[in-house]
């Protein structure tokens, strides 16, 4: 699909029931279900390392849980006291989690019950409180009351200014030993959809052109992992690690717009930050 196509599909998308979302998922571009492959597990395993240096059974919360609820089901196993798993939109089924489920019997040592709701079964088998709609922003949680804080490909689609907004909440949030846990995917999303762009694509268009390609429900906010390790820095988080994956690409076009960062930023896939208060 021509990438330029599916960005007008979600600009249409937010006027259209949600069931048709799921139908397109499942139907047209295969996404409904995630399959777990050794990469991206292995990646989601960054976050449950990071819990285990807490020392003790922590209270974790997750934003942007997404519609598995991958992060939040290996974070109960690695014994997580209780994952409030935060998302705007509530978008998890009881089909995509338990294909999940069935998945992770296989790979993850547990007790992998499959469950019938998303409330009864997830809070009494997995200690996970699904929490959707709800804001990161202002969660309405007491002061001090988390542990643990984790985002998975989720703050490349957040607005910097609603970023500061969710880590200044954070710092609320936060008791004294907190982590803060992030994998940030940095290309451009629309390569999924479209062979004949590279995840550079987005590198060719001004602020006020990007606009036009950018639809809230699939808002791509172009920050680059030194703009990330600022804004940590810039709220009071003292950054433990700071990692971005490189792997070197040729960038046909550069707008002006990006021309003054560095190489490792233009060229970063991926990047992991563990930090704390």
């Amino acid at each position: 699909m021509n990438w330029r196509l599916k960005c007008l599909a979600h600009h249409l998308l937010p006027y259209a029931p949600r069931a048709a979302h799921r139908a397109i998922q499942r139907y047209v571009s295969g996404k409904y279900f995630v399959h777990l492959r050794d990469d991206n597990l292995a990646a989601y395993q960054f976050h449950v390392a990071n819990l285990g240096k807490i020392g003790r059974a922590a209270r974790v919360l997750e934003f942007g849980a997404g519609s598995h609820l991958l992060s939040a089901l290996l974070l109960s196993a690695a014994g997580a006291k209780e994952v409030l798993a935060f998302d705007l939109v509530r978008i998890a089924t009881v089909d995509q989690i338990n294909h999940v489920i069935r998945q992770l019997r296989d790979l993850v040592p547990g007790d992998w019950r499959e469950i019938a709701d998303l409330e009864t079964d997830l809070v009494h088998q997995y200690r996970i409180h699904y929490l959707a709609p709800a804001d990161a922003r202002n969660t309405g949680l007491p002061g001090g009351s988390v542990d643990f804080f984790c985002s998975t490909s989720t703050l490349e689609h957040i607005p910097e200014a609603d970023i500061v907004r969710i880590l200044i909440e954070c710092k609320r949030l936060a008791s004294p030993d907190a982590r803060l846990s992030h994998i940030i995917d940095y290309h451009d999303h629309y390569v999924s959809a479209d062979a004949t762009i590279d995840r550079t694509n987005f590198y060719r268009y001004s602020d006020a052109a990007w606009k036009w390609f950018n639809p809230a429900n699939h808002y791509q906010n172009r920050l680059r992992h030194s703009e990330y390790e600022r804004i940590f820095a810039a709220e009071g988080f003292e950054i433990v690690e700071s990692r971005a994956v490189v792997k070197p690409i040729a960038i046909s076009r550069l707008h002006p717009r990006f021309q003054g960062y560095s190489d490792r930023d233009l060229m970063a896939l991926n990047g992991y930050f563990l930090c704390r208060p």
